[in-house]
């Protein structure tokens, strides 16, 4: 069995990590869109965050990008 680390945030830290990843104001603005589909985040369909080669993307929770995050992390092993 291959294990992973599994890094989480408690929702009421959310508000800050965002802030330090330089990420609220583009979700303020609706601006935050989704890596997988294009959809805006916000708090309400924030499923996950992820570094990409020096940047941070963002998946919404939607059936469609949470199957192809989980493509993602397994074919990039992140």
């Amino acid at each position: 069995m291959n294990k992973r680390n599994l890094n989480a945030v408690h929702d009421k830290d959310l508000n800050q990590l965002l802030k330090n990843l330089g990420l609220m104001e583009k979700m303020n603005e609706g601006k935050l869109k989704c890596k997988f589909t294009g959809t805006p985040i916000d708090f309400e369909n924030l499923y996950s965050i992820f570094p990409e080669s020096g940047d941070i993307k963002v998946v919404c929770d939607s059936p469609e990008a949470i199957k192809l995050f989980t493509d993602y992390v397994n074919e990039h092993k992140l």
